[in-house]
């Protein structure tokens, strides 16, 4: 069995823990020492077969890492991949997993040739009880694709070594761009509405949201075929709605930050298409009304 780490213990590293233990060695980079980590689901509750490291440990041991998921919040991720680089071997693959869109160029501009960057957007649903439980609340799509070249050439090799044996309907995706895209999509319909109503991803399926995500999501469309990613509006409701039904017995990652108290991911969603949308001319009004209005809920930015 191949070592894999993951960064942190949040609801997605800890879902991707269980699954992955089954055919690797995971062990968990954490903030503070934890001694174990648990998986439950209305029926049981049972530890994760993964060791627990903290940042500190693995720099005293000098442990190399050649293979790592990244499954962290988007304003986290520059400063994670930060620490984990020093422990990066010569060839490692690095997996990133995250809300919305963040520039990529930091961290590639910051490997080598031959260290690859992939990028992993799921669906499964999962809550935290507690700091170091996760609990499994439906199964979803896993797409996977690379983002850079060393990566390209690795990506089929990677995928079904990694991934498909033991995720449910994973996917590799040729298109890094509009696979980022597609997720941002998703995460725009559920996300800000679910913040900011305290509702569950089915009941976004109301008409009376209807009207809110078809203007939100037509003007991510519009802008992501202003730079050339071919989105076109009617599959990507489609896409949020199947994801509204699949989750729908789940609260959204960003209205369980808000009941938290919590920084949200919202600046890498509806911000991210803002500020597009003012560097190309455009407006997207819906966009910019759904950030300031969660932006006004979480600690940051009151």
């Amino acid at each position: 069995m191949s070592e894999l780490f993951i960064v942190g213990k949040g609801a997605i590293g800890l879902l991707l823990a269980e699954k992955l233990a089954n055919t690797h060695q995971v062990t968990l980079i954490t903030r503070t020492p934890t001694e174990a980590v648990f998986f439950q689901t209305h029926l049981q509750r049972k530890q994760l077969a993964v060791k627990c490291v903290t940042w500190q440990a693995l720099a005293q041991q000098q442990q190399p890492v050649s293979l790592c998921i990244i499954p962290v919040k988007s304003y986290q991720l520059t400063d994670a991949f930060m620490s984990l680089k020093p422990h990066l071997t010569q060839d490692a693959n690095v997996i990133l997993s995250h809300n919305g869109i963040q520039a990529l160029a930091p961290i590639t501009d910051a490997l080598n040739e031959q260290q690859g960057l992939f990028f992993l957007s799921t669906s499964m649903g999962g809550w935290k009880p507690d700091s170091t439980t996760v609990e499994y609340t439906g199964p979803g799509k896993s797409l996977f694709g690379p983002c850079n070249p060393v990566a390209q050439q690795r990506a089929q090799r990677v995928f079904k070594h990694l991934l498909e044996p033991t995720l449910q309907d994973a996917e590799l995706a040729s298109d890094i761009q509009l696979l980022r895209w597609q997720k941002l999509c998703v995460n725009l319909a559920i996300n800000p509405l679910s913040a900011l109503t305290g509702l569950k991803n089915g009941r976004l399926r109301a008409p009376c949201y209807a009207s809110q995500v078809l203007s939100v999501l037509n003007e991510a469309c519009t802008i992501a075929n202003h730079i050339g990613v071919p989105l076109k509006l009617n599959e990507e409701l489609a896409r949020a709605y199947q994801v509204m039904t699949l989750t729908a017995g789940n609260f959204s990652s960003m209205a369980q930050d808000v009941s938290n108290h919590r920084r949200t991911e919202i600046d890498a969603m509806c911000g991210y298409v803002t500020e597009l949308a003012k560097q190309l001319g455009i407006t997207a009004p819906h966009n910019a009304r759904l950030l300031k209005q969660v932006q006004s809920l979480h600690p940051i930015h009151k």
